[in-house]
């Protein structure tokens, strides 16, 4: 009986210890995800701003919005038009709406030489013009290239806001090589572009409005 006992308590930590190994190497195996992040890039197109823009002109981005789709953590990318594709180990370094909006400020400030920028809410911050946001579309392949249809909008900072201008644009940029970095970098691009055509339009707006006071 004494016998049987201690070979049932050997047989069990053995399943234990087998257990635990088992547990440990998938663990080692499991591989860790690819953190990306979008960045900001100088313009490429010469002279995006005609004229100069008041310094102390202040201007608020956003809100932001982009498609459920997109909007996790994980990289989504199309398997066609009906299906897409959640990667398990390719995700943002950050929200994807504060990520845009951290690069479209950049991009701007670098554009019109700003250092009154502001991301939605801007609480305590009065603004000169508004600029909303609202993304799409947004897709893109890790072989092939991204798209971004955009509607963007500037209005008056002040209350009771008035709506100046509204423009639907569409970018298209080439991922070059294959894998997710190129991806992201192709989706930079696109925002930059975004960006050239949110502060030629700013600074046409001001530059109105400065000229006609």
């Amino acid at each position: 009986m004494v016998n049987s006992v201690i070979s049932n308590l050997l047989v069990r930590r053995r399943v234990f210890v087998w257990c635990i190994a088992a547990l440990l190497t998938a663990c080692i195996n499991t591989p860790l995800p690819d953190y990306y992040v979008l960045t900001p890039e100088h313009s490429s197109v010469p002279d995006v701003v005609a004229s100069p823009v008041n310094p102390e002109l202040a201007l608020g981005i956003g809100p932001v919005t982009i498609p459920e789709t997109v909007n996790r953590p994980n990289i989504v990318t199309p398997l066609d038009s009906n299906q897409v594709e959640v990667a398990e180990y390719h995700r943002w370094s950050e929200p994807l709406i504060e990520n845009i909006s951290r690069v479209v400020i950049t991009n701007i400030a670098d554009r019109l030489g700003l250092s009154k920028l502001y991301a939605y809410p801007w609480l305590g911050n009065p603004v000169d013009y508004q600029v909303r946001i609202d993304v799409l579309q947004m897709i893109g392949s890790p072989s092939q290239s991204v798209k971004m249809q955009v509607r963007w909008q500037i209005l008056t900072g002040e209350k009771p806001r008035q709506l100046l201008l509204t423009r639907i644009t569409e970018y298209s940029e080439s991922s070059g090589d294959e894998g997710y970095s190129a991806m992201v970098s192709a989706y930079s691009r696109a925002v930059a572009a975004l960006s050239d055509d949110i502060a030629k339009a700013v600074a046409a707006i001001g530059n109105q409005v400065s000229g006609g006071s």
